[in-house]
């Protein structure tokens, strides 16, 4: 019978050229291992109206591939039920852009909603014929929250299945910068700068952990499974993972990561109303909010950081010419994975 994690790659790879950017499976540093479930997480897509996106070069331009990613969903969700299996998938905030769109909430929503009906209807609807994902907020979007369109979004949520061990959020809270800066003066910087930069590029981190398994010069960071071998015994059990032993190397890491790990220890000793704990053993933190997509794994506090990336700005890898960001997160068990997905030249 095939696992999750391959026939999710099968129904990608029938519509889109999928890269690996990162991989962990580590029963221990994990935690999970019901491999009954497929988690599938979405990161940051800052859609804008049609009115709005003119006036922006950092924005979400992706439609025919994320229609692409939306069929393969839907096609890996009928096929893992036939299998005895289930999926999620997560969108993880920052659906929509109201900070670059206006200061009206639930009206802007709606615009940005209908300037993307394959979105809307393939994605967002609540329907047999539509991924109906789960939806977390942003920063960039809280306010869609007063929006019926969004009744059902969260700031957070543990991930069925896996025993209280991951966890996803936006991400947003744990960035110093949107904690200390008031959301007023970040819209308004943004209202007056945002419309002068180009996307930004994120470098993608080498590879770390398989000096010892592929030569030097595949050490790229982002190999095609053609590259790496199938989703099969050949695929490496970590690739690109950054590890990290120091505290005081935590926030060049990952800016997010000094205040996830305090959260980490405080909803560990969560208790609910009989007093039991709730997420004692929380080991990962799924989350968006940087455009970065990296696997960091704290070794200090037993914590990983799965940073899913985005759909706005570029990456780069090496020397290599920059890409635009497509990323998507997969879960199953122990198995944390992060891709590129592109489409078929």
């Amino acid at each position: 019978m095939a696992k999750p994690h391959d026939i999710f790659l099968d129904h990608l790879n029938e519509l889109l050229q999928v890269q690996l950017i990162a991989r962990l499976k580590d029963d221990e540093s994990v935690g999970n291992t019901n491999e009954k479930y497929l988690h599938v997480f979405v990161p940051d897509l800052h859609l804008l109206s049609e009115a709005a996106q003119v006036n922006y070069s950092l924005k979400f331009d992706w439609s025919d591939e994320f229609t692409k990613v939306t069929t393969a969903l839907m096609n890996t969700r009928d096929h893992l039920k036939r299998e005895n299996h289930r999926m999620t998938v997560t969108q993880l905030g920052d659906f929509v852009d109201l900070w670059r769109e206006s200061l009206e909430g639930p009206k802007s929503a709606k615009d940005i909603i209908e300037s993307f009906p394959n979105i809307r209807d393939r994605f967002l609807r609540k329907s047999e014929d539509s991924v109906s994902a789960r939806l977390l907020l942003g920063n960039h979007d809280l306010e869609v929250r007063k929006s019926s369109i969004f009744a059902r979004a969260r700031m957070s949520h543990y991930l069925p299945g896996t025993g209280w061990t991951l966890m996803a959020t936006h991400g947003d809270i744990y960035d110093y910068m949107e904690l200390f800066l008031p959301d007023v003066i970040q819209n308004i910087v943004l209202q007056i700068l945002g419309r002068i930069p180009k996307p930004g590029t994120s470098s993608m981190q080498k590879l770390m952990d398989l000096q010892r398994k592929y030569p030097p010069n595949d050490n790229q960071g982002d190999a095609t499974f053609a590259e790496m071998g199938d989703a099969g015994p050949d695929l490496p059990s970590e690739f690109n993972v950054i590890t990290v032993t120091d505290e005081q190397k935590r926030q060049k890491t990952h800016k997010c990561l000094p205040l996830a790990i305090k959260a980490a220890e405080n909803l560990r000793t969560v208790e609910d109303p009989k007093g039991n704990l709730i997420a004692p053993q929380l080991k990962v933190m799924v989350l968006g909010h940087t455009h970065h997509a990296r696997l960091v794994v704290d070794k200090i506090d037993d914590l990983i950081l799965m940073d899913c990336g985005g759909w706005i700005g570029n990456h780069r890898v090496g020397q290599q010419p920059k890409r635009p960001n497509h990323q998507l997160g997969a879960v199953c068990g122990s198995d944390l994975r992060i891709y590129q997905v592109d489409d078929i030249a």
